[in-house]
């Protein structure tokens, strides 16, 4: 899929530094996109599967992602989120940061060498989690309440914090090149869509591969060099992603799991389990409950 160059709706004007700004729709944007602006996010209340880089997880109320320049990136909702009866609700906190105009605003101080190195690490994508999560919700929270001098220096504060966290993971592989600097044709954005409404049933290459309009062989040099993974991979790291999900949820056997995940032999799920996660399903079940 190639993102298409966006440009943020209340978006930053000239020479502001950054906007911070709550949504609340009854789901989030589906356009796989990248902006120059780097991208706070908080999601208050929402479900889906969120891809950042060549990273895709299912996300959930609480989360906290950074999100560095020019990185593609979305979070798709759930089915139920589109439907006529939907009563669901898709919640954020977002804070858009134009970075060259904060590397010159921290240049007034002095040494940028820091910020540099955490922009180049935002670049990866980073979630953070524990203490650290909390205290930047919250500062986040008494920005919007704030205005003028009072919001710029809980700004400030905000971003010792982001630099200055403990409790974070990157979520793009450690060889992740980002490919999409400039504005481009929106392919992987149908490819996408089709992956996500049928990964747990078979999907033959020559269906997916239709999709993009390419023949299988451009299909596979296509998509390996925007994911830096193979069309299976990508499939079988979404349908581990969402047994574990369903492992949080629901109580089932393994082979009803394996086949709700999109896998149609069971040794052939316990296999790639193990190799993807370095616990067996049964192990990675009663790990969570210990953890609750």
């Amino acid at each position: 899929m190639k993102p298409i160059l966006a440009t943020l709706g209340h978006h930053l004007i000239s020479d502001q530094l950054f906007l911070i700004k709550e949504i609340s729709l009854p789901a989030f944007s589906t356009e796989f996109h990248f902006h120059k602006e780097c991208q706070l996010v908080h999601v208050v209340e929402s479900t889906g599967r969120r891809i950042i880089g060549d990273n895709v997880e299912y996300f959930e109320s609480g989360e906290l992602i950074f999100v560095g320049s020019n990185v593609p990136h979305v979070w798709y909702n759930e089915a139920s989120y589109f439907g006529n009866e939907n009563q669901l609700q898709a919640h954020s906190m977002v804070i858009n940061i134009e970075p060259s105009l904060l590397k010159e605003c921290i240049a007034l101080f002095g040494n940028t060498s820091q910020l540099e190195s955490w922009m180049h690490t935002a670049q990866r994508g980073i979630q953070f989690y524990g203490a650290s999560k909390d205290n930047i919700v919250a500062l986040m929270k008494r920005m919007l309440t704030e205005y003028g001098l009072r919001q710029i220096s809980s700004f400030m504060e905000l971003v010792v914090c982001l630099t200055e966290a403990k409790e974070y993971r990157l979520l793009t592989s450690s060889n992740y090149e980002n490919p999409f600097k400039d504005k481009e044709q929106t392919r992987m954005e149908a490819i996408f869509k089709h992956i996500f409404s049928n990964f747990r049933r078979e999907i033959p290459l020559t269906e997916i591969a239709a999709v993009a309009s390419m023949s299988t062989y451009s299909f596979c040099r296509f998509f390996k060099s925007r994911t830096q993974q193979s069309f299976v991979d990508f499939v079988n790291d979404l349908r581990i992603s969402y047994a574990c999900r369903l492992m949080q949820e629901k109580e089932m056997n393994m082979a009803e799991l394996a086949s709700r995940a999109g896998f149609n032999h069971t040794t052939h799920f316990n296999r790639l389990f193990k190799r993807k996660k370095g616990l067996t399903p049964k192990e990675y079940r009663k790990s969570l409950q210990l953890r609750f």
